[in-house]
């Protein structure tokens, strides 16, 4: 095969960069996982081929050997075994501004809904290597369309004044505006080439982006895409070293409970800044020293209390987005991983709970004193975690585990195990529709996805005609205030 061929006309460093850098780091440092540094990999060519192409089971380091070939894994490796390149990739204002596209005239769009989808409804499935995003309707769990994105779309986020807009993020940087009513992207932007994070402000105005590479948030007008700031994200780590930082998750709070705010967490600086949407130069407050590498986080319903996983310190820290200062540390298990998070109140108590990407375990706690009240065994490590206000139980993933098939439901209030369903090959992301009474899981391995009645347990339909399903966002979520 010519070079072409290869990662889909990708090199060998943009593969790393997008299959590997999350967990070693973007520059083979290490995260949490080791360092891919040629000094620190003194077994065969043989042991590392192996390991990229089986995994290691009961960890998050995954088999590789269903979406490269061998050839593939082979320059993986070579790139592995070659001496780290140190230079700082260039985006910035310029290049971001020359990179925004009009796929289609906003005054040619349709007044309504060209089809027949509940708009609080529909659920978004991730098709992770065909670049589209499924629609279905949650009410009728019919296919409604599909929508183009870019590479493997992640972060999602919808307009809460509006019910037409959402937007999505792929990890190649590329930001869509997508009109909901016609299933079509309108406008894009290329805010970075390897990003994550997404959040719209409250009024619907603002965008935040957060980048992978370069370490950067950007800030768009959520109407436009027109960027408005670029800010470095870049800072003192928790041991006191300058480090150049991933952004590792965006988030915005409700202005009516606690301010007009952006929140970011810089993931190897170990700090969240607190950014003001509402005034012209987007001011910034920082809380520093609040974990070693920051992942997944959430918000508290009150929105006052900020949840964020420190990885490497195996707590989930608690911010005070008021004072800005960390309040709490909450030694939840291995490698807390909380998604988007999960949070109810059951009995006059709100509880928080994160699975594990360490291990296989679901840890609930008070939200009102931050302490630890159940801790529940899972068969290996998960990445997902859900609730819904009218359904009694949590939903959790072990698609990082030895038997990455199942997801554990637990109720609320015993926080018991009352069933653990099993389905398929790869189970992840349960997502729950509008009203709580269906649950869809994706089948990443099996190109599947299950729709299963969330009160009784029962799968009421297999759909196949998916191509590797992952996320799966309801936009419903327009609603929440755990963070847009």
């Amino acid at each position: 095969n010519g070079a072409a061929d290869w990662f889909d006309g990708r090199t060998a460093r943009e593969a790393y960069r997008d299959s590997c850098g999350g967990c070693h780091g973007p520059n083979r440092e290490g995260a949490v996982g080791p360092a891919l540094v040629p000094a620190n990999l003194p077994q065969n060519d043989a042991f590392y081929l192996d390991t990229i192409k089986n995994g290691r089971p009961g960890t998050l380091m995954p088999t590789w050997k269903y979406i490269y070939s061998e050839e593939e894994m082979w320059l993986l490796l070579g790139f592995l075994r070659s001496p780290v390149d140190e230079d700082q990739t260039q985006w910035g204002m310029d290049e971001i501004a020359a990179s925004r596209a009009e796929l289609v005239d906003e005054a040619t769009l349709p007044a309504g809904p060209t089809h027949d989808g509940n708009m609080d409804n529909l659920m978004l499935v991730t098709e992770r290597e065909a670049e589209r995003i499924a629609v279905f309707d949650g009410d009728t769990h019919t296919l409604l369309g599909r929508i183009p994105t870019g590479y493997r779309a992640h972060g999602y986020a919808f307009d809460p004044t509006n019910e037409r807009w959402a937007f999505n993020i792929s990890r190649d940087g590329w930001l869509y505006k997508i009109d909901l009513y016609s299933l079509q992207p309108v406008t894009r932007i290329r805010v970075g080439v390897d990003s994550r994070g997404l959040a719209v402000s409250d009024d619907g105005n603002y965008l935040i982006a957060g980048n992978f590479d370069p370490p950067t948030a950007v800030i768009l007008d959520a109407q436009t895409l027109d960027p408005l700031k670029v800010i470095e994200t870049e800072g003192y780590d928790p041991d006191g070293r300058w480090v150049r930082s991933r952004v590792a998750i965006t988030s915005d709070t409700a202005p009516e409970l606690v301010g007009p705010y952006f929140l970011i967490a810089l993931k190897e600086a170990g700090q969240v800044w607190r950014i003001d949407y509402s005034q012209p130069d987007f001011p910034i407050v920082k809380a520093t020293g609040v974990g070693r590498i920051l992942h997944d986080g959430f918000l508290s319903p009150d929105n006052r209390q900020f949840y964020i996983a420190a990885q490497k310190d195996n707590v989930m820290a608690v911010v005070d987005v008021a004072s800005m200062t960390t309040t709490a540390r909450i030694p939840t298990g291995d490698t807390p991983h909380p998604g988007s998070g999960a949070t109810w109140t059951v009995g006059g108590k709100t509880y928080g709970a994160t699975v594990h990407a360490g291990e296989g375990l679901v840890t609930v706690w008070d939200l009102a004193l931050n302490q630890i009240v159940a801790k529940i065994s899972t068969s290996g490590p998960g990445l997902f975690i859900r609730v819904h206000e009218d359904n009694p139980y949590i939903w959790a993933d072990t698609m990082a585990g030895v038997t990455p098939n199942e997801i554990y439901v637990i109720d609320k209030e015993t926080f018991e195990v009352v069933r653990v369903i099993d389905d398929g090959q790869q189970a992840l992301h349960p997502e729950l529709t509008d009203d709580g009474q269906f649950v869809y899981i994706s089948d990443w391995q099996g190109e599947m996805l299950r729709v299963y009645d969330a009160m009784t347990f029962q799968l009421l339909i297999e759909i196949d005609a998916l191509e590797t399903p992952t996320g799966i966002f309801n936009t419903s979520r327009r609603h929440e205030k755990l963070g847009h």
